[in-house]
């Protein structure tokens, strides 16, 4: 199950995931009681970029867009490219998009049909990421959901330019050279208490390319040099995001995502010289995910700071802004209001999940249809 702002009107997405999800209880650092989940997402769509990369089936020809290929899948879906236009085909219409002429819907009820602007072109994705100590099972099913979204992402988006950070919600760690009794510091030969950090690794808000700690990957991921961010380019997309998502458990008590994103889009990690130097950029459609089974309230931004921080850094333009938060509440015990009213004020381009899902496929699936129907209203 998934939940949708409504402090915002806006126009209805161009194409919606179904998603459906039975949901359970826990909780934070406290404790946790068992989850189970089940989704179903259903619906296709493709973008327009003149080229594409990505899953079995798609086929880039090159910057004219030029070539041709087909996909067929189970059912009634099908996807079909020619000459750099590309059409989806589902049991309830058929989604055509084009490099020059923008996206055209039409009903599969009504026959009618649609044209709108070809799309954003760029997209940056921040992933904002508890790493206490009750988020091992929570990072180990992001990691596992990333390839099918991204996979999507990429076949989906009229656009195959977009930038991946993650940071965590750490502010003064559990574990340093001076301070390294806590079980979580242990793993991997102490690794995480080594004087071989950069202030950047350990700084809230910066992008993760370092994470240390017990369930960390207690090594450097192979980022692009000089970046805390990874780019569509990346050969080892996947594999350097799971890296640098599996920040660990060795995290500090109090967890603080809104103020890690306040954070990682401030002038001062991101301006000249910053440590996210680069990954916020003007025109681009800004993707927060953030995740966490604190019950409490630790931020020190509320939700209307955070909201107002953010759409700052987006020069004021909140329509270039999606939201998707996987907290508790909605099953997951208590906690999460002051999450989900950020989430709120988001309008439609805001998604509430189960933080303890036992799988959060059908959530990014879900939140596709509400990346790109920003995507489409704002032609970047």
């Amino acid at each position: 199950m998934t939940t949708r702002g409504t402090s915002r009107g806006r126009a209805g997405a161009i194409v919606r995931f179904g998603a459906a999800a039975a949901l359970c209880a826990c909780s934070g650092d406290e404790g946790r009681t068992s989850a189970s989940t089940t989704g179903v997402g259903s619906a296709s769509v493709t973008g327009n970029s003149s080229t594409s990369e990505g899953s079995s089936g798609s086929s880039g020809g090159g910057s004219s867009g030029s070539g041709s290929a087909s996909e067929t899948g189970t059912g009634a879906d099908s996807t079909s490219t020619s000459g750099g236009t590309t059409t989806s085909s589902t049991s309830g219409g058929t989604t055509t998009g084009d490099s020059t002429t923008g996206v055209s819907v039409t009903d599969g009820s009504t026959g009618t049909s649609t044209t709108g602007p070809a799309g954003c072109k760029q997209v940056d994705f921040l992933f904002v990421i508890d790493n206490s100590v009750s988020m091992e099972n929570e990072q180990s099913q992001l990691t596992a959901a990333f390839p099918a979204f991204i996979d999507t992402i990429k076949n989906t988006l009229p656009t195959n330019d977009y930038h991946v950070m993650v940071v965590d919600t750490d502010d003064t760690g559990r574990c340093s050279p001076s301070m390294c009794s806590h079980s979580t510091c242990q793993a991997a030969g102490k690794y995480a208490c080594m004087d071989i950090f950069s202030a950047c690794d350990t700084t809230r808000g910066a992008g993760v390319v370092h994470p240390a700690g017990e369930f960390a990957s207690n090594m450097p991921c192979d980022f692009e040099p000089g970046k805390r961010f990874l780019l569509a380019s990346d050969p080892d997309l996947t594999a350097n995001f799971t890296c640098a998502a599996k920040v660990g458990t060795a995290g500090n008590p109090s967890e603080r995502p809104m103020d890690a994103m306040v954070e990682a889009v401030s002038p001062a990690l991101e301006g000249p010289g910053g440590c996210n130097e680069g990954f916020l950029r003007e025109n681009a459609i800004l993707v927060v995910t953030f995740i966490s089974d604190d019950p409490n309230v630790e931020d020190q931004n509320t939700a209307q700071e955070t909201f107002d921080a953010l759409v700052a850094a987006k020069g004021g333009d909140v329509d270039k802004i999606v939201m998707l938060g996987l907290i508790p509440g909605m099953g997951c015990g208590s906690g999460g209001k002051h999450w989900a009213q950020l989430i709120s004020l988001f309008g439609a381009q805001g998604i509430q999940g189960p933080v303890c899902s036992m799988d959060y496929n059908a959530f990014f699936q879900d939140a596709v249809g509400t990346i790109l129907d920003a995507c489409v209203i704002n032609p970047g």
